[in-house]
Parts: C-alpha cells; sequence; structure tokens
C-alpha cells in the first residue's frame, strides 16, 4: 500500500509541474508580408504563426506603427486568428507590425518587427506605350485591392511639350530658375536662354563644348565644359574662370553662391569656396560624369563602373553602386538621393547604402532631377521615366536620345541630340478635352469610345479609398489612327465595271464615308456611307481612270480621309475561244470570251471577210454565244466581241480567226429527215426518234435565242432506229434551238415549249 501511495504522490508532482511549471508563453513569429516586402496592397493581409499554451485558445495581439519604436502605435482587438487584413493604409507609406500572444493571463513577448510599404500608384498595363489604336481602346492595368475605385484621365495635352530650339547641335546640359528663365548649354560653346517667349543663343566667348550649367539665381551661374572652362555669369557679363583644371568637366553644381563644385575626366574635383577654386584629392581617378552639392561639407558624384564619391567635409569616401557607368546623380539631403546610368540602372540613396531600384528602362539613362521626392530621368532613344513611390515610364514621342533634364517645383527643361528640347511649365492634363471617368474597384481594365481621330492621348490612373488617394501611374500615350486603310482594288490595278471595294475594319465607329470620282480632286464624287468595310459599286464606265477613298465616323468626330487610290476599267475585252488561228473548228462552234462584271450587254461580230464588210451579228448578256445554224466546211472565220454598258461601249477586242473543219457533211451518217422530236410543241420531256447508218455518240445540245445553253448531255446511238426520251427541267416558255452532233457532223432542230 505504501509502495502504490508512493507512486500515486509522484504522478500528482509531475502532473503539478507539467501544468504549473510553464510561466512564460512564447512570442509568435511572423510570416507575410516578408520583412523589407514593398508594394503591398492598403488592404495587406498580416500572417503569423501560431503558438502553442496551456489555455485552449490563444489569443493575439497585433500593433501597427509607422514608427520603428512603436510609439504611434493602432493595437487591434485580441483575436484568436493567426492573421488579419488591414484596411485604408496609406499609399506609399511604410509600416512596422508586430505581435504578441496571451495564454489566459500568461502574455508573450513581442515578436520581431517587420516593416513593408504599401504600393504607391497602379501599373498601367495596356495598351502598349506609343501604340495606336482605333477610337474605342481598352485600358487596363493591374488591379489594386482594398480600394473604394479608380480616377482615369485621358487628355490631348501633357506637362512636357516641344519647343523649338532653332538649332541642330547635341544639347547637353540645362537648367531650371523659373518658368520664363531658363539656360541649356552644348557641342562648341552653344549656351541657349529662354526668357519665358522664345530660345536665344548666347556668346559666352568659347568654343569649347560645354557639359554642365549651373545658377544660384537670375544673376549668378556658371557652366563648365573641355579643356577645364568655367565661365561665371554675373547678370550682365560672362567671364572666364580658372578652376585649377584643363581636364575635360562633366559636371558642375552650386549650393549657393560661395559654394560649388565640378568633376570630369580622370576623377578631377575642383571645390568653389568663397571665390576661390581649388582642386581636391579624392584618391581616384575614375571618370566623375555629374555631381549635386547639398553644401559646404555635403558633396556627392558619380561615374565610372558604378562609382559614387561623397565629401562630408573633411574626407573623400568612395563605395560602387553595381558596376555599370553612372551618368545622372540628384540629392535631396542627406537621407535621399538618386543615381541613374547605364542599361537603364537606377539606385536609390537611404542614408545607409545605395539600394538598386526597378527603373522599368532598359536604356541608358543619362541625367537625373528630383525636386521634393517627385523625379524625373532621361536617357538614349527619347527614354523618360518619373518617380513618384516608384520608376514608371513616360511618353516623349521622340527618338533622340534626352542627354540632360532640370526640375524645379512647377518646371522643367529636357535637352537632347539634334537640337531637342522639351519643357515644361505645369502639370499637364488640365486642356478642354481633358476627361475624368471614375471607375468601380473591382475592374482592371475600361473601354473608351469617341475618342478623336489622328489624335495623341495621353492616360493616368490612380486609385483611392477613404483615408488616401494613391499617386498617379506612370503617364502612358497612344495615338488613334487617323483614317481606314484601303484593301482592294489596288492602287493602279485594272478591274471589270462591277466593283467590290474592301478597306480594314476600322473599329469603334458607327459607319464610314466612300467616294469615287473620275477626278482625283474629287469634284463631283458619288458618294456612299456603308455600314462595313465593303461596297460594290456598279454602273461605271469602260476605259475610264477612279479615284476613290474613305473615312469613318462617330458621333463626335469625322476621321481624315484614307490615302487616295486609283484603278482603270477594262476597255477591251478578251477572246477565248474558238484559239485565234485554229483550224479543224466545228461547223457550228461556241464562241467565248472572258467576262466583264457589270457590263450590260455584249456585241459579237462574225464575217468571213476581216473587214466585216457583211458580219453576223449577234447581241446578248452572257459571255458566249452558240451557234444556230452551221457554218461553211474548210472556210476562214473572223470574229470579234465589244461590251455595252448602258449607252456606252467599249473598245473591240483583237480579231481573232479560225478555219472550219473539211466535214463529210450533215446528212452523212445522221440525215436531218432521220432525226424527229415529239410531242413538239411539248413542255421539256419529249422523245427524239433517230435513224443512224452508224453507231456513235452525240451530243445534245439546247439552247436559246440568243445562243445561252440550258441543257447539255450525250446520247449514245446505235445502227438503225433509236428512240431516245430527254427531260428538261425548269424551262421556260418559247422558241429553242436542238443540236445533234458527234465529231464530224451537226443537225439542228427546232424545238418548242409551252
Amino acid at each position: 500500500m505504501k509502495n502504490i501511495y508512493s507512486i500515486l504522490s509522484l504522478c500528482l508532482v509531475l502532473v503539478s509541474v507539467s501544468v504549473f511549471g510553464q510561466s512564460k508563453i512564447y512570442a509568435p513569429t511572423l510570416n507575410a508580408p516578408e520583412n523589407l516586402e514593398v508594394a503591398q496592397m492598403p488592404d495587406v493581409l498580416l500572417d503569423w504563426n501560431a503558438v502553442t499554451g496551456v489555455a485552449i485558445v490563444i489569443e493575439y495581439e497585433l500593433q501597427l506603427a509607422n514608427n520603428l519604436d512603436f510609439t504611434d502605435a493602432i493595437t487591434f482587438d485580441k483575436t484568436d486568428l493567426t492573421a488579419m487584413s488591414m484596411t485604408d493604409l496609406m499609399f506609399g507609406g511604410v509600416y512596422y507590425w508586430r505581435v504578441r500572444a496571451y495564454d489566459d493571463d500568461l502574455v508573450s513577448d513581442w515578436s520581431e518587427a517587420w516593416s513593408f510599404s504599401v504600393i504607391w500608384n497602379p501599373a498601367m498595363d495596356k495598351p502598349n506605350e506609343g501604340s495606336e489604336v482605333f477610337v474605342n481602346p481598352e485600358i487596363s492595368w493591374d488591379e489594386l485591392t482594398g480600394i473604394d475605385g479608380y480616377e482615369l484621365q485621358l487628355d490631348t495635352s501633357y506637362a512636357w511639350t516641344k519647343d523649338e530650339s532653332g538649332i541642330s547641335d547635341d544639347i547637353l546640359a540645362s537648367f531650371v530658375i523659373s518658368d520664363d528663365d531658363m539656360w541649356a548649354v552644348g557641342d562648341g560653346g552653344l549656351v541657349l536662354h529662354f526668357d519665358g517667349t522664345a530660345w536665344n543663343t548666347v556668346d559666352v566667348g568659347t568654343s569649347e563644348t560645354l557639359n554642365g550649367v549651373a545658377f544660384i539665381d537670375a544673376s549668378n551661374g556658371y557652366v563648365a565644359g573641355e579643356a577645364g572652362t568655367v565661365i561665371f555669369f554675373d547678370g550682365v557679363t560672362w567671364t572666364a574662370a580658372d578652376a585649377g583644371t584643363t581636364s575635360n568637366l562633366t559636371g558642375i553644381s552650386f549650393a549657393d553662391a560661395n559654394n560649388g563644385v565640378v568633376v570630369g575626366e580622370g576623377g578631377v574635383v575642383s571645390v568653389f569656396n568663397s571665390g576661390t577654386w581649388q582642386v581636391a584629392s579624392t584618391g581616384s581617378s575614375a571618370d566623375l560624369f555629374a555631381v549635386d552639392m547639398l553644401g559646404a561639407s555635403s558633396i556627392y558624384a558619380c561615374g565610372d563602373g558604378g562609382l559614387i564619391m561623397s565629401y562630408d567635409g573633411s574626407d573623400w569616401m568612395s563605395v560602387e553602386a553595381g558596376n555599370k557607368d553612372l551618368f545622372g546623380i540628384s540629392m535631396i539631403d542627406a537621407n535621399y538621393g538618386w543615381v541613374v546610368g547605364k542599361n537603364g540602372k537606377a539606385f536609390k540613396w537611404d542614408g545607409t547604402e545605395w539600394l538598386e531600384e526597378v527603373s522599368n528602362s532598359t536604356k541608358t539613362l543619362l541625367s537625373v532631377s528630383f525636386t521634393g521626392m517627385a523625379g524625373v530621368a532621361v536617357g538614349e532613344d527619347g527614354t523618360m521615366i518619373e518617380f513618384s513611390g516608384s520608376w514608371s515610364p513616360v511618353s516623349t514621342g521622340l527618338e533622340e536620345d534626352l542627354i540632360g533634364i532640370s526640375t524645379s517645383s512647377s518646371s522643367g527643361l529636357v535637352v537632347g541630340a539634334n537640337g531637342v528640347v522639351l519643357r515644361k511649365t505645369d502639370s499637364g492634363f488640365n486642356s478642354p478635352l481633358l476627361v475624368t471617368h471614375n471607375i468601380p474597384a473591382d475592374t482592371s481594365s475600361w473601354g473608351i469610345t469617341n475618342l478623336l481621330f489622328g489624335e495623341t492621348y495621353y492616360y493616368r490612373l490612380r486609385g483611392f479609398h477613404g483615408a488616401d488617394t494613391s499617386q498617379w501611374s506612370g503617364v502612358k500615350q497612344m495615338t488613334t489612327y487617323a483614317s481606314p486603310d484601303l484593301d482592294s482594288p489596288s492602287d493602279g490595278s485594272e478591274n471589270d465595271l462591277y466593283v467590290k471595294f474592301a478597306w480594314d475594319e476600322y473599329e469603334g465607329i458607327t459607319n464610314y464615308i466612300f467616294e469615287i470620282d473620275t477626278d482625283e480632286n474629287f469634284g463631283m464624287p458619288r458618294s456612299f456611307a456603308p455600314d462595313d468595310d465593303t461596297l460594290w459599286v456598279n454602273d461605271l464606265v469602260f476605259g475610264e481612270e477612279y479615284f476613290w477613298r474613305v473615312a469613318a465616323q462617330h458621333a463626335e468626330d469625322i476621321s481624315d480621309w484614307s490615302e487616295v487610290w486609283s484603278f482603270t476599267t477594262v476597255n477591251k475585252i478578251t477572246l477565248e475561244s474558238p484559239d485565234n488561228d485554229a483550224t479543224e473548228v466545228k461547223l457550228c462552234p461556241l464562241f467565248t470570251w472572258l467576262d466583264v462584271a457589270g457590263t450590260s450587254e455584249y456585241e459579237m461580230w462574225v464575217d468571213t471577210d476581216n473587214s466585216f464588210s457583211n458580219p453576223n451579228i449577234h447581241n446578248g448578256d452572257e459571255p458566249s454565244y452558240q451557234c444556230q445554224s452551221t457554218l461553211e466546211i474548210n472556210t476562214m472565220y473572223y470574229w470579234k466581241v465589244r461590251g455595252k454598258s448602258g449607252a456606252l461601249v467599249s473598245e473591240w477586242s483583237d480579231t481573232w480567226s479560225f478555219r472550219t473543219e473539211q466535214g463529210i457533211g450533215i446528212d452523212e451518217g445522221l440525215a436531218s429527215e432521220n432525226v424527229n422530236i415529239f410531242p413538239n410543241p411539248g413542255n421539256g420531256d419529249f422523245n427524239m426518234n433517230i435513224i443512224s447508218n452508224v453507231s456513235s455518240t452525240y451530243q445534245v445540245r439546247v439552247v436559246d435565242v440568243s445562243g445561252k445553253l440550258v441543257y447539255e448531255t450525250s446520247i449514245d446511238v446505235q445502227t438503225g432506229i433509236n428512240s431516245i426520251p430527254i427531260s428538261i427541267d425548269n424551262i421556260v416558255s418559247g422558241s429553242y434551238n436542238l443540236l445533234l452532233s458527234d465529231d464530224s457532223q451537226i443537225v439542228s432542230k427546232r424545238l418548242v415549249i409551252n
């Protein structure tokens, strides 16, 4: 009994230790989104792993904050779930979050604090940048969740517009003082000034290529270039300065009137302080391409092979951001800055390190400029990208390299190859044609209707919810087709008188406008308004040149005319059979020629005289004629055809000839009196009684008075008496000729149908 009691006591002790010995609960581990994750939706799902405890139900407490110290944290009600969806987070916001667990009265430590950032703006999908579209394009984007809706704007004007600089030399750098005071420099000592009205060239006393320009105010500025060139402007006069170097200078920046810097090839750096230039020793000989000076003790420069150099007032330090050349730099302050370079590389300074960003460009970026947190970079082949939380491409409509950019809070100036200048004086999207569409949140595409024809449209999108509105997406460009494209009849072709016109379908319209005229200026055209992309036109005349064109229209606009195409109509019938110069032609041949659609009637002449002095004339609407009586044996015949269209006629065809066969005559082997038809007149069902001297196969053809073939068959005839049934369906009342023939002879009989 003692032993049993001892064992029981031991079990109770073990249970007690198991139940009451757990004095804490472990902190949850966070799951998603991963730490430092970017571009999260404003309804991001925060997910963590469950923990175990003594209680049947473990509860969790979530905190969300904008600061890592959680002094501004929102604490959510406890829940037994291990995930929680957020609502109405701020676009572009950076958030910190952590979770702790509750096991009845026990509370765990806080989990690790993770951070994530919310997406800044929607990403546009289609149409592709610079696409040509119909007037009813569908615009699509990557869907945002956790929003109440979208705003889509379309306009025919945008902030960046092309200026006429008046020159064709490359412009390499720019600087904006104000909307009506801008400067640009370039090849061969080029200096340009915009005074609010026009661009004017300024002689600064050098022919050296100028690579940089910087102004403190309207009466205090500098330009820098090759061979150590530095020239100062005091508002009236340009005066050369000695920067202490003859190296080619590629970048210049001034923090204020007393502090500036130039950089260049071979790593040269010369610092300006209170009127004096002094070359600095940086410890690097790598080429530097751009510089930005925040103050006397805060200078940043970038250059060859990803090199970034900085000066803190006492020492020059260097780091590498990737390994591609960096051509542009723009610093906001000691905690924010950007560099851009080869192959679309872009890096952001966060106060501690340079972090690579997705630029959405593979083109080399040559310059970058930030005003606050809004930035623009430009580069090869007309490339422009804008930063509003992330980089998005912007349409310029240019193919020239864009080499320099300068921006202010209200203005901007881009310069580039071949004298190209883009100037920005407002935010755009403010013309009378601006249209704003409010779009439900649960869609990722939107159809647009009735855009103007041949117009360039810029468009952008943003999302919103009850607490915030996102930044606009990057601006994209599309151009509507100016007019339909023609298909057939092809330009310069020859055609019949009944013509099918066709053109490429133009989507999103109500109808087309079609014009045809014999006057290339369309002085008195025939006009049509077809709904489809085809149109049949008849009543054309022989041997005429016609011009045609097509436009499209909808409720708001009419397109430009298409190209004007022309064609000519046939003016000569082409004969087919009997072949020209044929011999041994049957005594009652079938004459054929190529049909000309739209011809109302054909006229054929046959004569034994090539001057047609006594022709046998046939008129009919079919492109063939079956002779009505046998021709003379072994005789040369001539024939020709022309077409009729109303009162007008074509030219005669070429005259062809043939010689008939040297036959044995129609009464040898098969005599005409030995062929009888009954009943005749009849209804189309009859018998032929044939008495033949030979066994043979005969062709039976029935033609109307115009020579049109209405029935054809072959029959086998034996020597002696033959009774052959014939049945002709759907034959109308009238007089016909029945022709019975073999290779050597032909018999013609009149057939009457009641």
